[in-house]
């Protein structure tokens, strides 16, 4: 490996790990693991259950009721401000970054409740739990 595969993994790891401390430290953001999103779902009827993949991504693989709004799409922040605001949102992605960049910019919008399966899809699947796939 050479030095700038090193570095640049090295900040990856620390911006990861940057986010991770500053989302799931705040009142209005909760990291959730799999067993207590799954347990939130429920509860909420999944109202504002958000995957944050790319549509390809989704196609392939997502939590059952689940709304994508695409994470890399030019026209993401305007989706998400359409989401109601008074109502718990939860989000996911594939291995967790994205979703939590998404928590933060869900907080600066206002947002009064915000969950954030840690760990991501990944974790969920890896857990057992049931998605749906479109093969």
């Amino acid at each position: 490996m050479n030095i700038k595969k090193i570095a640049v993994s090295g900040l990856l790891a620390t911006i990861v790990l940057c986010v991770r401390f500053f989302t799931c430290s705040s009142k209005q953001i909760q990291c959730l693991d799999v067993e207590e999103f799954e347990k939130l779902i429920i509860t909420t009827k999944g109202e504002q259950l958000i995957d944050v993949c790319t549509k390809k991504e989704f196609e392939k693989c997502h939590i059952p009721k689940a709304k994508n709004i695409d994470f890399r799409s030019p026209d993401f922040r305007e989706e998400i401000e359409k989401l109601d605001k008074t109502k718990p949102i939860l989000v996911y992605c594939l291995s967790g970054v994205r979703s939590k960049l998404t928590a933060s910019i869900c907080k600066k919008a206002g947002f009064e409740s915000i969950y954030e399966l840690d760990s991501g899809l990944k974790e969920w699947t890896k857990a057992g739990k049931l998605t749906d796939y479109n093969v």
